[in-house]
Order: C-alpha cells, then sequence, then structure tokens
C-alpha cells in the first residue's frame, strides 16, 4: 500500500518552453484549414474546445493523476469526486448533452478533440467524462425526445450547482462481451440478462460486468432480453436511475489501466422499469448498441491517440532534457527516428478519428436531430414544458416519425460506412498507442519505471483501448464484414 506521505509527483514540463508541444487544431489536422474557409465560426469553436481542454488537462488533471491512481491502487472502490466536480464546474458534463435540453450540443468532432487533450495527461480521469459521455449519448442519439427531457436535463441541473450527474452505458455481461455488440454474434450470444414484461413496465434480472462509470453512476443505460432464447430480436434497451430498488453494484474491477475510472459490476436483481423508461421500441437494443458505438469508437481512437501522444511528449521532453555520454538524447539520430516514427502513427491515427468524427456529425443521426420535425418540437414545447408532460400518445408517435425520417435520411449504406469508420478509427488509435508507448519506453530505458516519467502508465493505460467498445478483432470483422453486407452489424439480411 502506498504511503501518503510518499505520493509519486509527475515530472513538471514546462509547456510554454515548448512550442512544438502546443499544436493548434490546424496543425493536428490540416483539413481544418479548408474547413475554417466554408464555416470559420464552426472551426474557431472548436479552437476554443482545444484550448479550454488543454487548459483542464495540464491545470487540473496532469498534477493529480498518480495521486489518483495510487489512491485506487490501495482501494479499488475509491473515486476522486473532486476532479469529477472540477469537470462539472468548467462544463465537461454537459459538452455532449443536446442544446435542446440545456447542453452545449458538441458532437463526436468536440468529443474526439476533447478526449485525446484529456487522455494525453490522463486516461483514466478523462474516461470518467468520456463513459459518461458515453452513456447519455445512447439516449440522446435515439431520438426519443420525452426519455431525453427527463435524464438529460438532470446533468445540467445538477451541473450548474457545480455537481457532477454521472452516467453509465451497461452493455457487457459475464458471458457476452463482444458479442452484445454485434448482431450476427448476439444470434448466438448466452446472456445473463433478462427483461420480464409485467404490468406497467418491465422487471430486469442479472449482472453486467466491466461498466466504466458503473459504481459512481447516477443513471444507466441498459440493454436487456425479453427473451434469452431469442436475444437478438427482443434486445431492448431501458434507462434506470442507480436508486432503482433491487440495483446494486458488486465487484469493482482491480484494473491494470485507466484507474481512475472505475469498472463495476452492475447487479439487477427484480428491478421494476416502468414502460416510459423504455427507450425506443422492443427489439431496437442492437440498433440502439450500434448507433452509439458508430459514435463512440472514433472518441475511443481519440482516448488512444491522447495516451499516444502523452507518452511521446513525456518522451520527447526526457530526450531533450537528458545527456548520455556528453550529449543529449534527442540529438542521437536513432532517438530522432524513433520520435519521428511516434509522431508518424499519432498523425495518421488522428486522421482516422477525424474521418470518422466528422463523417457522424454530418451523415448520421445528428442530421436528424436538425430536422423541422425535431425544430418545431422543441420550439412548441420548450424544454421546461415538455420535462412536465407525461409519456402521452404523441410522444410515441413523434418518436415513430423521427425513426422513419431517420430511415429515410440515414440509410444503410451511410450508417455502414460509419460503423467501418469509426471500427477503422478505433483500431488505428489503440494499436498506436501500445505502441508509441512501448517506443516512449524504450527511450527512456531503465527509467521508463520510474513512475513519475508517466511512461510506464500510459502503456499500462493503452492496452484497455484495444478492448473496450469491442475488442480489435471484433472490430476489425466489422470493417470486412460492412464491406461485403452493409448493415449485418445492426442485423440487416439475418433474419
Amino acid at each position: 500500500m502506498f504511503q501518503e506521505d510518499k505520493m509519486t509527483r509527475p515530472i513538471e514540463i514546462p509547456w510554454m518552453d515548448f512550442p512544438e508541444l502546443n499544436p493548434r487544431l490546424e496543425e493536428m489536422v490540416p483539413r481544418i484549414s479548408l474547413l475554417r474557409k466554408q464555416n470559420r465560426k464552426y472551426v474557431d469553436g472548436l479552437e476554443d474546445v482545444l484550448e479550454r481542454a488543454r487548459n483542464f488537462a495540464r491545470r487540473k488533471i496532469w498534477h493529480r493523476a498518480l495521486d489518483i491512481e495510487e489512491k485506487v491502487f490501495a482501494d479499488a472502490r475509491y473515486f476522486d469526486w473532486e476532479i469529477a466536480r472540477e469537470g462539472a464546474k468548467d462544463g465537461w458534463l454537459s459538452f455532449a448533452v443536446p442544446k435542446e435540453v440545456g447542453g452545449q450540443g458538441y458532437l463526436g468532432v468536440g468529443m474526439s478533440i476533447v478526449m485525446e487533450e484529456m487522455c494525453s495527461a490522463c486516461a483514466g480521469v478523462a474516461n470518467i467524462f468520456g463513459a459518461h459521455a458515453l452513456g447519455f449519448c445512447a439516449i440522446a442519439l435515439s431520438m426519443d425526445m420525452e426519455v431525453v427531457d427527463r435524464y438529460l436535463g438532470k446533468i445540467v441541473e445538477e451541473e450548474k450547482k457545480g455537481e457532477p450527474w454521472l452516467f453509465a452505458l451497461d452493455i457487457t455481461e459475464p458471458s457476452a462481451g463482444s458479442d452484445v455488440e454485434d448482431a450476427e454474434a448476439l444470434f448466438r450470444a448466452k446472456l445473463t440478462v433478462e427483461a420480464k414484461r409485467v404490468s406497467g413496465g418491465y422487471v430486469l434480472n442479472g449482472r453486467k460486468c466491466f461498466i466504466s462509470n458503473g459504481s459512481v453512476a447516477k443513471t444507466h443505460f441498459v440493454t436487456a432480453a425479453l427473451d434469452r432464447n431469442k436475444p437478438f430480436e427482443s434486445f431492448t434497451a431501458f434507462v434506470v436511475p442507480s436508486d432503482a430498488k433491487g440495483l446494486t453494484i458488486g465487484r469493482v474491477e482491480e484494473k491494470m489501466g485507466q484507474k481512475a475510472c472505475p469498472a463495476a459490476e452492475v447487479v439487477f436483481e427484480d428491478v421494476f422499469v416502468p414502460e416510459r423508461d423504455r427507450l425506443g421500441e422492443e427489439g431496437e437494443g442492437m440498433l440502439h448498441t450500434m448507433v452509439i458505438l458508430s459514435a463512440s469508437r472514433g472518441p475511443v481512437g481519440a482516448i488512444a491517440t491522447g495516451i499516444a501522444r502523452g507518452a511521446f511528449e513525456r518522451a520527447y521532453y526526457y530526450a531533450v532534457t537528458t545527456r548520455r555520454k556528453g550529449k543529449y538524447l534527442i540529438e542521437d539520430q536513432h532517438i530522432q527516428y524513433i520520435l519521428a516514427e511516434m509522431l508518424r502513427r499519432i498523425h495518421l491515427s488522428r486522421q482516422a478519428v477525424f474521418d470518422s468524427a466528422f463523417y457522424y456529425d454530418y451523415e448520421h443521426m445528428p442530421k436528424i436531430l436538425k430536422e423541422p420535425l425535431t425544430r418545431v418540437t422543441t420550439f412548441v414545447l420548450p424544454h421546461p414544458v415538455r420535462k412536465a408532460l407525461e409519456r402521452i400518445p404523441i410522444w410515441d408517435r413523434i418518436y415513430q416519425i423521427m425513426r422513419e425520417r431517420a430511415e429515410e435520411k440515414v440509410p444503410v449504406n451511410v450508417r455502414s460506412k460509419s460503423v467501418r469508420l469509426s471500427s477503422i478509427a478505433k483500431v488505428s488509435g489503440s494499436d498506436t498507442a501500445v505502441d508509441v508507448s512501448r517506443m516512449a519506453m524504450e527511450i527512456l530505458g531503465e527509467d521508463a519505471l520510474n513512475r513519475e516519467y508517466g511512461v510506464e502508465k500510459c502503456f499500462r493505460d493503452a492496452k484497455l483501448t484495444q478492448i473496450y467498445e469491442g475488442t480489435n478483432q471484433i472490430n476489425r470483422l466489422a470493417i470486412i464484414k460492412e464491406l461485403r453486407s452493409p448493415g449485418i452489424s445492426e442485423g440487416i439480411g439475418l433474419i
């Protein structure tokens, strides 16, 4: 166990002395300079997001990352609520909440910028905010506005008080990990969580595992089969408050990396979920799952790219400040070669991330949120009014109309391309993170194991990005399967 007076302190990098470690957005993503000519206001907003996220990462996360991790080493259930409150004060919890319910309304591009910046300091802390966004975006992108109003508005309300209201995405089960993220695999998945229809709603029983933010979330997005013998056809999504009777937290995992964000078992024992808390229609669980994975796998690539960049920054600083045999390491051609290769891999991974993010934001579900029906609904019935209404029949009709519009405006070929691009981004970023972190350790040599340098932490943090949001194996399969049979990931052509 670590002693309080022996906490490891990270190296101090004088960032302003290294302009090469402070790139502007247009240097990081060159196509942004072309976009600026078409929409200067949008790009200025993204530059502001970059500056905000970088300041938060370096002023609030960097100095506390090792301290938080060491406390989690001592007690897996430890959670740093103070860093979550700092995030609430800076507006990171409502960052991707739709403007229609009071949030800032940023989408995949904005989240990718934020995740890379925060993860360059600490992926564990960053994932508190990333997993939170993953949980509520599954609700936001469902287009079920009545559920969106009731649950996402709470994030904004609490954030204004400086208090974090966290979400979690409860998909993974003990015997079904990547199986629940691929329609073809779901047909033969051995699910343990089941929802039984009862008067007025459903009763959930079973266990979810490895749920990021699971032990600290106030609200859970949950998938469950209505019939475990027909897991795909009956797969359904629900929204469940953490204080629901029968919902408890089991084991909190002792992870190798990203320790600041807890991964926990969430146990459901006769948990009653009212019908109004079902998301969309029965049997639409895989559709909602693929919509959110298409949105989130790109930012997961950004998480990994951020870890890689953090490893590069630490290794670069070490190389320019450390002397061996009378000269600085940076003067050694071999070291220059390694650093150049690290930078090349990071740059290419970042471009894959932004390919995915831009395509999703402009061609996928977010465009439906700009549809006239959505705008009329939110104008005629502003958020306070909508929130006060029960789930009256008009909401179900609006949902059906918006689903039909989604099928028309976001056809299967668009959804399929989004799956491919997001999986490419996720695989590219995560493999890069592992490889670049290893290269950083090679540059530091024996010092790589000294925790204050942070590169061994980057290596531990990087490995998880190859596993969550679907393993890299399942993502590679998705790329080629969608190329051959568009829509197969969400079940098209399987029944």
